[in-house]
């Protein structure tokens, strides 16, 4: 994680190459220790390109595409809006566990409960990829161990 630390360090501060250690500002001629930042915009300042600043969050987003982090990060929020997409009805009994190159993991409470969303499988696949960049290739059901609250043994 540092790694993607150092690489965001680079771009705000405009720099390609190695990231520096010290991270401090050189002081210009006259200036004294200590002194506060000139408040006129310099062209090397941190988060901007020729055209001028950059959003961080533009910059976070480049970073994470680079890194293969964006695609979890959509994974993750389609875990987290699996209520919503199903209902509250199903999301009391089925809960969406994880999601790996395209394949949802979905526990159930029992065998019932994995036949009769098997059955809705086109439906609620259409609705886990509706508007994603991520899509959902499969979804797999398997059984809870023995999770109360669910309804399992």
């Amino acid at each position: 994680m540092s790694e993607t630390r150092e690489e965001i360090a680079r771009i705000l501060a405009g720099r390609r190459g190695a990231a520096g250690a010290g991270g401090g500002r050189e002081r210009g001629a006259g200036e004294e220790p200590g002194s506060p930042r000139p408040s006129v915009y310099q062209g090397g300042a941190a988060g901007s390109t020729p055209r001028g600043p950059e959003k961080v969050g533009d910059v976070l987003e480049r970073v994470l595409r680079r890194r293969g982090l964006a695609r979890q990060m959509e994974y993750q929020k389609l875990l987290e809006d699996w209520p919503r997409l199903v209902g509250a009805g199903v999301a009391r009994v089925a809960r969406a566990r994880s999601v790996r190159d395209g394949v949802l993991v979905v526990e159930v409470p029992s065998s019932a409960w994995a036949m009769e969303l098997n059955l809705r499988r086109r439906q609620i696949m259409a609705r886990l990829n509706a508007g994603r960049s991520v899509r959902i290739r499969r979804v797999m059901f398997v059984l809870s161990a023995g999770d109360e609250e669910a309804g399992g043994w």
